[in-house]
């Protein structure tokens, strides 16, 4: 069920916005996250001013390897004190090594390019073809 201004309410909600999607974008690369994962950001960021309630859940499905691998880094460091979580898909054969570093979940928590370190692991990476 889509909800004003864009937002979705539950997995069907999620579902039907994906379709939607896949109708009206073309898939091209490169795989860059930097910028939607600010977006998301600057977004639960400034839901803090006026509903300390709402938590936000960014899905990104993708199949390909990223080109902006340390901006990604630093806009996920930024954001781990923000009410956000990142669920990455991987989608087909691409070398997901790099979402496997954005996960950390190795135990060792994102460093920024700036010496930053993430205050939690917001990213869960799932290659769709350890699902099946």
């Amino acid at each position: 069920m889509f909800l004003p201004a864009g937002k979705v309410d539950g997995v069907e909600g999620i579902m039907a916005a994906y379709a939607s999607a896949l109708n009206n974008v073309s898939l091209a690369g490169p795989t860059l996250f930097g910028q939607v994962i600010n977006t998301a950001a600057r977004i639960a960021g400034q839901s803090l001013s006026y509903d300390r309630s709402k938590y936000f859940v960014l899905l990104i499905i993708t199949d390909g390897v990223l080109k902006d691998l340390q901006e990604t880094k630093d806009a996920l460091v930024r954001a781990s004190d923000l009410p956000l979580s990142i669920l990455i898909v991987g989608v087909g054969g691409a070398d997901f090594t790099q979402m496997e570093i954005l996960d950390a979940d190795n135990g060792r928590r994102l460093e920024s390019s700036t010496d930053w370190v993430a205050t939690r692991d917001i990213v869960q990476f799932v290659p769709m073809r350890e699902v099946h």
